[in-house]
């Protein structure tokens, strides 16, 4: 059995999956309420003294469109929720690529790497008193993996975890269901959190804020909705001398002009990974408020954005026509239009990982090229050969859009775009965000625009939410053989041969079916 030990400083380069799957190392994306994205992979970098008191302002992009943490899926709710609770590891915010613990002290992994076993703290409290234990922490990990339950990100931990138990008060084991080197990493996601059994099993409904009982830094005071939540220190923390803020207020500003005029007036201390502001928006901050504010990138692209339909519905069901429009997508002219040169283009897998196409790779076929008459001809004989001799006859079409940040813009140039190349009339319905992810979620709409900022660059993350079983596939789509190959990685030990599957894995979405018409991938800036 091998224990937890302290990896803070060894080099990206040396990274095993064995070594992940003993120390949780990894490529991490922390989708938290800070960035983490400005910290060198693999350094330490010690932390400044703290001071206690104030009141700190955190600007999120819209009001969180549920509490209960296993079945949120945004930032928006992740951000209003984060400071209520606790999990059992995190990533620390000093050195992203380390999993340390939170309500685990430590752990160990069985030998043959489908066991872990952690011991946790013994003096947490919930806010109302009752000690947190180990009942606790494995009644929460089993509400995360029901089947049949929407588990938006917690879902994630679906494919590995078989079961989680107490053996002892302060001491729980994760059954998996076969060695999984992603598992450590998904167990330290943000959304992740531990939830009391008490208080659930009571029958309180904790997607209400007004009986949450958490264990974390902050207990909520008040919430109001479209604008903004507010927490005051729990002063029984159990991590001494934390937090250091008296209060914390997350504002939900869904207009750029608005969230920008804040910062320009010092009444907002820092943003969460999504708000308002494009990266344009952030750039120019960064240019006049120099000296006052730094700007905080990650190194790699973690956020792709699609336009898709429900494939169970008509005419979508047959993926020529998504085909078609995917081709007569301008992908060189989105790039141009967003993101100051910082976004890369569209495709299945994200651009330039170690286990997606690069720029110059995805240059060299359909649907990239320049000029685009050649994917123009054959968006159109796809139509044809789909049964629509005109694509005109493919009717007005509505694509919900959702009104954060650069979404409409996106929305926009793409309607432009399938107007100009395919003469298709494209209705672009705004709605808030809650609305649109319900909307989502429920099948009930003709084409979406969305995007999905993975939580760890595994592609156990991106492509099993997106691709695959995870509650991020709002398509619907179904193929059999894309999921033999997906499984098949997941259980791949060797790095190499693992990359070789995922690359037949893109290779298939790009020639045979897709169901997103890819737009960009872009990496998170905050402020």
């Amino acid at each position: 059995m091998s224990e937890h030990t302290d990896y803070t400083h060894q080099k990206t380069s040396q990274v095993t999956r064995r070594g992940v799957l003993k120390t949780g190392l990894s490529t991490a994306v922390g989708l938290g309420m800070t960035s983490l994205s400005a910290v060198e992979p693999g350094v330490a970098i010690a932390a400044p003294e703290g001071k206690r008191g104030g009141h700190g302002y955190v600007l999120n992009y819209a009001y969180p469109e549920s509490w209960d943490p296993h079945i949120s899926g945004t930032l928006a709710a992740n951000a209003a929720i984060s400071p209520m609770y606790n999990q059992v590891v995190e990533f620390n915010p000093l050195n992203p690529k380390e999993v340390i613990g939170d309500l685990a002290k430590s752990w160990e992994v069985s030998d043959d790497g489908k066991a872990y076993t952690f011991h946790l703290h013994d003096n947490v409290q919930w806010w109302d008193g009752r000690p947190l234990t180990a009942e606790d922490v494995a009644f929460s990990i089993n509400r995360m993996v029901l089947p049949g339950k929407p588990r938006p990100r917690v879902g994630l931990l679906r494919p590995s975890t078989k079961k989680a138990e107490a053996v002892e008060p302060h001491t729980v084991r994760v059954h998996l269901n076969y060695s999984s080197p992603s598992f450590l990493q998904f167990l330290a996601v943000d959304y992740m959190k531990i939830v009391p059994k008490h208080v659930v099993e009571a029958g309180k409904d904790i997607n209400n804020w007004k009986h949450i009982v958490g264990s974390g830094p902050f207990k909520i005071v008040r919430a109001r909705r479209g604008d903004s939540v507010t927490y005051e220190r729990n002063p029984n923390y159990f991590k001494p001398g934390l937090p250091y803020l008296d209060r914390l207020t997350v504002l939900a500003m869904s207009d750029a002009g608005t969230a920008s005029a804040a910062i320009k007036a010092n009444k907002i201390v820092m943003t969460t990974a999504a708000t308002a502001l494009s990266i344009e928006d952030m750039v120019k901050l960064g240019t006049d408020l120099k000296g006052q504010v730094s700007l905080y990138w990650q190194p790699e692209v973690t956020d792709g954005w699609h336009v898709f339909a429900n494939v169970e519905r008509e005419p979508w069901t047959d993926l020529r026509i998504i085909q078609a429009l995917r081709l007569a997508t301008d992908q060189q002219e989105h790039q141009k239009a967003f993101g100051e040169g910082h976004y890369k283009m569209g495709a299945p897998f994200p651009v330039g990982s170690w286990y997606g196409s690069t720029t110059d790779e995805l240059l060299k076929i359909p649907g990239y090229r320049q000029p685009k008459d050649q994917d123009i001809t054959d968006a159109i004989a796809l139509l044809k050969a789909a049964g629509y001799e005109s694509p005109s006859k493919l009717g007005k079409r509505v694509l919900n859009t959702g009104t954060v940040s650069f979404i409409p813009d996106v929305a926009q140039l793409w309607a432009a775009q399938m107007r100009r190349n395919l003469g298709l009339d494209i209705d672009i319905k705004l709605i808030d965000g809650p609305t649109t992810v319900q909307a989502q979620i429920s099948g009930n709409f003709d084409l979406g625009i969305f995007g999905y900022g993975f939580n760890i660059a595994d592609p156990d993350d991106w492509v099993n939410a997106v691709y695959g079983p995870g509650a991020r596939n709002y398509t619907r789509w179904k193929n059999p053989t894309f999921l033999e190959m997906f499984a098949k990685q997941s259980r791949e030990v060797d790095r190499e041969k693992r990359r070789q599957i995922l690359r037949n894995m893109e290779k298939f979405l790009q020639t045979v079916e897709d169901p997103y018409i890819q737009l960009n991938w872009k990496p998170w800036v905050e402020l």
